[in-house]
């Protein structure tokens, strides 16, 4: 019986854990890791001080339906990943009855494109019992449970992949709220896909759980759930009496509250998901907040004077900072509470933040023991800043460590900073002369010399404006110096340096002065003197046009003069074609002050064919800044013999006489390019071939043939030439 007794004790004492009250409050989160794999979390925010083991689930069954007909999905087995404490914001504002935990349980899924495909997206649901006991605003808070809600939307959409994860809000902190004092916190998120984020207050969900222990923690069905019954006086837009009540700002996510009452209550946030205009998902957070009766805590307070100065800045006022006044401003802070950790900040309203610096005291005690009662600082402005006439704040900001929240003063600071007047810097050279005019072997030489009359940095510094100085032997280095600087230029006139006719080199002094280059410039221009008369080419031809037999040789003769004794050289060129290929030569001698030249060729077929030739005979110097090249140009054409330009006999008396004895032509031409003698063929009157010969000097005897007209052909290859020849004896 003992045994029975113990047992069912037993037994009764872990069903009391499994229903313990323990939830603060959680969330669901859903995260895109790759391709369709994604990381479903659950965070659960435990009551340490209230809840008990029993109650620390080692896993969660998350159930997915479809929203468009509360279809079941799927079920996800989360397990528990870490178990952690929920931090304060003021370590010292810690108190015995607020201990929060953050249990984690999370596990990887893929959620397949041929399931997860519905235009309505999805949600997830987890049910749990039971919440705090204490709770002061719902109906029966310790039989009051609680469902961690979320919607997302399908993973593909359009025949596409659609990628997202859901908001994921910042961890809650174990603060708790004063009685009649302001408390704010942010309860905002951040969206990995840049998607808009919209936040209100929505009543808890209650869900299907209960406080048996049978259905404490039950397998979550599909929605709509039921929400928690309220208190009277308590609703969705009072969840939190007070002035305000608890509020959340829209856009920022950040929670206000002046809770009029002590106790603990719940209350409940939902993130909207929207894209493009379009709502994707939502998350819900339920929480709660203590609020106590704490004791009164004074706020800080701050004020500042212009260094110099004897009376405070009044809010409001606009302080002027011209070039002779300081440029800093003594800020002095304190609260009245006794022992109070102050800390000074300072926020630019409309400007950078890198344009003032602190020192002296920004952090202390202050009303302590033999301690100081105030603490002070300064803040000084950038030599550089100018508002440029715009009025500029800045917030200097003094809070102390108060619990549950620390309070603060704020004074705005309005301002105007006129620039500090700044000089440009001077460039000098060492010579007065800006134009210099020069021959082969002068020399430029000066001294660049940079100032500043503010005495900030200034460089020296040159650049060839129509030419690369690096070209030429000018030699200068430039330089850095506070205040001043100077370094030498010289230029050493080659022959090089005469090429050109004018130069042009820009001299700079720069100063930086507030991130703004203040220059000034000198120019200085060097111009080249080259007296040079061009050189004379002459040849001993008188006309430049020549009409040239085949095979007639041409020569002619080329000299080149020059006054100023440069040095000569001369050469041929064919216009569009190549000499050596002509059977062409030209042969030259070079020197200072004269050059010959010898043009060889004998007219040919490859000339010929060419038709008209012109060949450039060519005379340049050597010199600094050479005259333009002296030209000659001869044309030629090749002339070749008519083959049909002659005479043959037309009789011939064989008969011993040693007069007229053969038929023969010595007057027949030459071949010719086109034309080249084959053969010649001579016929009676029958046709028939009495004589033929390949011979150019052919002799027929008329042996063998009966007086008469005999006909004859001569081919030419191109052409034949026909004729006659009567043979009397």
């Amino acid at each position: 019986m003992k045994h029975a007794l113990l047992l069912l004790l037993c037994l009764l004492m872990v069903s009391l854990q499994a229903v313990a009250t323990h939830i603060v409050g959680g969330e669901l989160e859903i995260e895109h890791r790759s391709g369709y794999t994604y990381r479903i979390t659950m965070n659960l925010y435990f009551d340490d001080v209230n809840g008990t083991q029993g109650a620390r689930d080692a896993s969660a069954n998350i159930r997915i339906f479809d929203k468009l007909n509360n279809r079941f999905m799927m079920d996800v087995q989360l397990p528990l990943r870490s178990d952690t404490y929920v931090n304060y914001t003021d370590i010292a504002c810690t108190i015995g009855e607020l201990r929060t935990r953050r249990i984690v349980y999370s596990q990887d899924v893929v959620l397949s494109p041929n399931m997860f495909n519905s235009p309505q997206g999805y949600y997830m649901a987890w049910e749990r019992c039971c919440r705090n006991r204490t709770i002061n605003n719902i109906v029966m808070p310790d039989a009051a449970g609680q469902v961690f809600y979320m919607e997302f939307p399908p993973v593909t959409r359009n025949g596409s992949q659609f990628v997202n994860s859901s908001p994921r809000l910042f961890p809650p902190l174990s603060d708790y709220a004063c009685a009649n004092e302001l408390f704010y916190y942010d309860f905002s998120g951040t969206d990995a896909d840049g998607d808009s984020l919209v936040y209100d207050m929505v009543t808890p969900l209650n869900g299907f759980a209960t406080a048996d222990p049978t259905n404490a923690a039950p397998i979550a069905r599909p929605a709509p759930y039921p929400e928690v019954k309220w208190l009277p006086g308590y609703n969705r837009e009072n969840q939190i009496q007070g002035t305000p009540p608890i509020i959340i700002e829209k856009q920022t996510g950040r929670l206000t509250v002046r809770p009029d009452r002590i106790g603990l209550f719940v209350f409940a946030v939902r993130v909207q998901e929207y894209r493009n205009g379009v709502k994707i998902g939502e998350v819900r957070r339920d929480f709660q907040l203590l609020v106590k009766d704490c004791p009164r805590n004074e706020s800080p307070a701050v004020q500042a004077r212009v260094n110099g100065q004897t009376t405070n800045y009044k809010r409001g006022d606009v302080i002027r900072i011209s070039p002779e006044d300081s440029r800093c401003l003594n800020v002095e802070f304190t609260d009245p509470d006794p022992n109070s950790r102050i800390t000074l900040y300072a926020r630019p309203v409309n400007f950078s933040s890198d344009l003032y610096t602190f020192s002296g005291t920004t952090s202390g005690v202050v009303n302590g023991p033999g301690g100081q009662e105030s603490l002070n600082a300064t803040v000084c402005f950038d030599e550089c800043f100018d508002t440029e006439g715009q009025v500029f704040k800045l917030n200097l900001i003094v809070k102390d460590n108060g619990c549950s929240l620390p309070r603060q003063d704020t004074l705005q600071v309005s301002f105007v900073i006129d620039p500090i007047p700044n000089e440009p810097p001077s460039i000098q050279l060492s010579k007065p002369d800006r134009l210099f005019t020069v021959v082969e072997g002068d020399v430029i030489d000066f001294n660049v010399l940079g100032f500043d009359a503010d005495n900030d940095e200034v460089t020296i510094s040159a650049r060839g404006l129509n030419f690369d100085m690096n070209s030429l032997p000018i030699n200068f280095q430039g330089g850095s110096g506070i205040g001043q600087v100077q370094s030498p230029f010289s230029w050493q006139i080659d022959c090089e340096t005469l090429r050109q006719d004018t130069y042009q080199i820009e001299f700079t002094a720069t100063s930086m002065v507030c991130g703004e280059e203040l220059t000034r410039t000198e120019i200085i221009e060097v111009r080249t003197d080259y007296p040079n008369q061009p050189p004379v080419l002459t040849t001993d031809k008188q006309v430049l046009v020549f009409e040239v037999d085949l095979n007639e040789p041409f020569e002619a003769n080329f000299d080149g003069t020059d006054l100023d004794g440069h040095l000569l050289s001369m050469l041929a060129r064919g216009e569009n074609f190549d000499l050596d290929k002509m059977g062409m030569t030209f042969t030259s001698t070079g020197g200072l002050g004269a050059a010959t030249g010898k043009f060889n060729w004998v007219a040919n077929c490859d000339a010929f064919q060419q038709g008209v030739l012109r060949v450039d005979f060519i005379l340049q110097e050597d010199a600094c800044a050479p005259s333009p090249l002296q030209l000659i140009t001869m044309e030629f054409k090749v002339k070749v013999p008519d083959y049909r330009d002659f005479t043959p006999p037309n009789i011939f008396t064989p008969n011993d006489d040693g007069l007229n004895d053969f038929f023969e032509i010595p007057g027949m031409p030459a071949d010719a390019c086109t034309s080249a003698f084959q053969h010649i063929r001579i016929y009676n009157r029958w046709g028939k071939e009495v004589f033929a010969s390949t011979a150019h000097n052919f002799k027929w005897d008329g042996k063998d043939v009966n007086d008469g007209v005999y006909y004859y052909v001569i081919d030419y290859g191109a052409d034949k030439f026909r004729g006659s020849v009567t043979l009397v004896r």
